[in-house]
């Protein structure tokens, strides 16, 4: 009877009598049921802790585990002394269902503290690795533009002229005049920066395009990621917490 204590009203219902022809079994099952139901309904009310940084959640992760180690050192010396008792048995069950509930707590505070550091390790990871894509970027950028500029500023090509015929013999031939250069032309010097200022715009354009696709498929993944992490946080606290309340229901 002391198994179903912890949950109000209980104990009045196991000492009710069975209406007849029903197995004397099937009350106590439907009670203890009825008890796990009300347990996980007040453990999922209590709101989560909040934490500040990854050493204060670290140092709450730390303080659970120890306070999980001290209950189960309680629990040894508290079944020693029930064994002196002249109810050894309803003592020693008293002691194991605080130590049980007591586990579980901790741990529940335990995991979520440590959920807590993973997901903010992930996100300093994820926050570098945006910063140095945005760096490896800007300076693409800027060796496109480079690149761009210098080849705006390199003059065009001198074109040569034929050669001249050979004056015929007896004869010196005259000089010929140099041909004006191309660059020395002010329309030529405006078409080649309208064409520099083009190119470096248009390197600009592509190194943002490639930034903003690589931002959205790193925040793509970040979020897949954390979906990830989540669900197995999720599946892993039902996991101890089916195997912590498993043993509580065995004497």
């Amino acid at each position: 009877m002391s198994l179903f204590a912890v949950c109000p009203g209980v104990t009045q219902c196991v000492d009710r009598r069975p209406a007849a022809g029903s197995p004397r079994w099937l009350l106590p099952v439907f009670c203890l049921l009825l008890c796990a139901g009300s347990a996980r309904a007040a453990q999922d009310e209590q709101p989560g802790p909040v934490f500040g940084s990854i050493d204060q959640a670290q140092a709450a992760a730390d303080a659970a585990k120890a306070d999980t180690d001290r209950i189960k050192r309680q629990y040894d010396v508290d079944a020693a002394a029930c064994m002196h008792k002249f109810f050894a048995n309803r003592c020693a069950e008293k002691a194991r269902l605080e130590r049980n509930a007591g586990v579980t707590r901790s741990d529940e505070a335990r995991r979520q503290a440590e959920l807590y550091i993973r997901r903010e390790q992930a996100r300093a990871r994820h926050a570098q690795r945006d910063r140095d894509n945005a760096e490896r970027d800007a300076k693409a950028a800027e060796r496109a533009a480079g690149k761009a500029q210098e080849a705006a500023a390199r003059p065009a090509a001198e074109a040569k002229p034929d050669p001249a015929p050979a004056p015929p013999s007896g004869r010196v031939a005259e000089p010929q005049p140099r041909a004006p250069r191309e660059v020395d032309d002010p329309v030529v010097r405006a078409r080649n920066r309208a064409d520099f200022e083009r190119k470096q715009a248009e390197a600009r354009e592509y190194a943002q395009k490639q930034a903003r696709d690589r931002q959205e498929a790193e925040a793509k993944r970040a979020r897949r990621r954390a979906e990830r992490e989540e669900e197995a946080a999720r599946l892993k606290a039902l996991r101890q917490d089916e195997g912590v309340q498993a043993p509580a229901g065995k004497p």
